[in-house]
């Protein structure tokens, strides 16, 4: 079972996704907790979700001018326009109710013996009330695929006899026979009460404690009675739980890939990768931020390690965790941030970057690099996986370094895996399956010298992948870069003087 790390999720930016998530009820927002990974063999199960959450964007986006879901990627349309307003009206039936319902499986873990108190049993029955009216507008919506609600009815009758549909509780009169003729003569009691004397009410209100006493019997004996037959329905009110859960994921993640135009994933049968137009979103709303434009990114990685090189400040790394956010997306059926993408399903993916990594305290950025590469390779042995390496052993002597890293290149290679590495050292893309360039500093501009160097940068960078030959050298950008961003000038000369 894949493992989504909290360092993974960061590095990513898969949780920057997931805290954009809008799960509206308890079991909901614990279904985004504990995601589902689809790994190899389960592509039928992850399509069943993709239909999911393809219909519920069409019907989110019902109504519409213009509907979002044309060009998404997100699967053909499946209703006539009337059918899709009558379902998109019932899918906010089901979204109203998703809010309303609190979470109660603490109530059914108890021990034997220990019956509901009045407010577990109120919280039941409101979860029973407002259960039965989102199943009703869930039953007017195309069926999604896997999600079915175990019937509570007759769970939902015994806490509301009378049969109002109130989410309140009390304990009726109708569930015990002696409750009716108690509380009539509690009540002439009470009544009696108000018309004595205050002096004269001592008898009178020690009668009322032998009624109450007795009364609080019988709601005792009541709510024993309540526990012995809701708890044999513990395993359906359970599975609804999972089963709200699994809708209220389903219409979140419809909601997001809406409003981040994201597409469907198709599944890759040759174990290749193909993305168009990918983009990172968390990048691409800081780039906004500063009036700049994230450059669309298209990759095509096949089995063995696809090598990229490029300029400093080019993109290198932002491609390796676009490309894996894609990946973790994909296999947690999720649609993804590009134009369009096959992916094919792994054991796992893993994203080593120098400056990060769990257990590894203690150890130089080229120690942790080496200690999460050698955890991945025992931990992956017979399984299919996806690795992206970020400038593995740059922080080692070059000789070592590259050496290292053409080693690491023909391992993979070996491997049942699909692997990307950015790096600065030539003679690694020479044993690489692909090579990609940053393009890189092509633009000439002139007359910016007092703005920010990082935007001067940036006019002048071209961020796109080029596919390049292998053993094509390193683009050679650390002097210009240097002046971009205004070195000083005696350690200028010094650094030209010696290249």
């Amino acid at each position: 079972m894949m493992e989504l790390t909290h360092e993974l999720r960061e590095n990513a930016g898969f949780q920057w996704v997931l805290n954009r998530l809008s799960p509206m009820s308890p079991f909901g927002k614990a279904a985004a907790r504990s995601l589902r990974w689809y790994g190899p063999g389960e592509e039928a199960a992850l399509e069943e979700e993709l239909d999911n959450v393809a219909l519920a964007m069409e019907l989110w986006n019902a109504g519409t001018t213009a509907p979002q879901t044309e060009g998404c990627g997100c699967g053909p349309v499946r209703l006539t326009e009337a059918e899709r307003k009558d379902a998109a009206a019932a899918l906010r039936g089901v979204t109203r109710c998703l809010p309303l319902f609190h979470d109660i499986r603490g109530s059914f873990d108890r021990d034997p013996g220990a019956p509901f108190d009045l407010v577990e049993l109120f919280e039941i029955k409101h979860f029973l009330v407002t259960l039965e009216q989102l199943v009703q507008a869930y039953a007017a919506l195309p069926p999604m695929a896997g999600l079915s609600f175990p019937s509570l009815a007759d769970a939902l009758e015994l806490m509301d006899p009378e049969g109002r549909r109130l989410p309140t509780f009390s304990v009726v009169n109708s569930y015990h026979n002696d409750l009716a003729p108690l509380r009539a003569e509690k009540a002439k009691l009470e009544k009696a009460i108000r018309m004595t004397m205050e002096d004269k009410r001592g008898p009178l209100m020690e009668k009322r404690r032998v009624l109450a006493v007795e009364e609080d019997k019988l709601e005792l004996e009541v709510r024993r009675m309540l526990t012995g037959k809701l708890m044999a329905y513990k395993q359906a009110f359970l599975d609804n739980m999972e089963t709200l859960g699994r809708l209220d994921l389903i219409v979140a993640k419809a909601k997001l890939a809406l409003r981040y135009n994201c597409v469907r994933p198709a599944l890759s049968a040759d174990k290749s990768i193909t993305l168009r137009g990918v983009r990172h979103p968390q990048v691409e709303e800081d780039l906004a931020e500063r009036g700049e434009q994230f450059t669309l990114l298209d990759l095509d990685l096949k089995p063995g390690c696809t090598v990229i090189t490029g300029a400093n400040m080019g993109g290198k790394t932002v491609s390796l965790r676009s490309t894996v956010l894609s990946l973790l997306l994909c296999q947690c059926g999720f649609f993804v941030f590009a134009q369009s993408a096959t992916l094919p399903l792994f054991h796992r993916v893993e994203l080593i970057l120098a400056d990060s990594g769990p257990g590894a305290g203690g150890l130089s950025s080229f120690g942790k690099e080496v200690h999460l590469l050698d955890k991945l390779l025992r931990e992956t042995h017979g399984q299919f996986f996806f690795v992206a390496l970020d400038e593995f052993a740059r922080g080692t002597n070059p000789q070592e370094g590259a050496a290292l890293a053409r080693a690491l290149v023909r391992h993979l290679s070996s491997l049942d895996c699909v692997a990307l590495m950015t790096t600065h050292y030539d003679g690694v893309s020479d044993v690489a399956a692909a090579h990609y360039q940053v393009a890189g500093l092509v633009r000439d501009i002139q007359g910016d010298e007092g703005d920010d160097p990082r935007k001067r940068i940036a006019r002048r960078m071209d961020y796109r992948l080029l596919p390049a030959p292998p053993g094509a050298p390193c683009p050679r950008d650390a002097l210009r870069v240097c002046r971009l961003l205004k070195l000083d000038d005696t350690l200028m000369e010094l650094f030209q003087a010696d290249l």
